[in-house]
């Protein structure tokens, strides 16, 4: 094959590809597109509340009244992860440090959750 052709075929496969790219990544920001929009159009969902959750504190800020917690499975609501929650109220906060076993109550319409009540466990 001479130079000249392995230059038209690799720059052929190139352009297929590129374009070939160009094409899927339209297709999937038309689909994100069209999920966006149906979430916006659907009813909020209802008010639910989660019980005895077990976690770990894994920060505290008081300032802006968010708690951060290593938690157990929420049915229905999410998987074992770390996140922060909004406190429904400062005082809830309070005597809190890093590393403290918890188990919470949280409650609300998803993803707008607060922590309702919490107490501290034996580690």
């Amino acid at each position: 094959m001479r130079a000249w052709q392995l230059v038209i075929v690799v720059n052929l496969a190139l352009a297929l590809g590129a374009g070939g790219g160009y094409l899927y990544w339209g297709r999937q920001a038309e689909q994100l597109a069209l999920d966006l929009k149906a979430a916006r159009a659907a009813p909020p969902r209802a008010e639910r509340e989660w019980k005895n959750v077990a976690g770990v504190v894994r920060g505290v800020m008081p300032d802006v009244g968010v708690l951060v917690l290593s938690h157990s499975d929420m049915q229905g609501y999410m998987r074992p992860m770390t996140m922060g929650f909004k406190a429904a109220s400062p005082d809830i906060i309070k005597g809190l440090q890093v590393g403290d076993a918890v188990h919470f109550t949280a409650r609300g319409s998803p993803p707008r959750v607060l922590i309702t009540q919490l107490e501290k466990t034996a580690p």
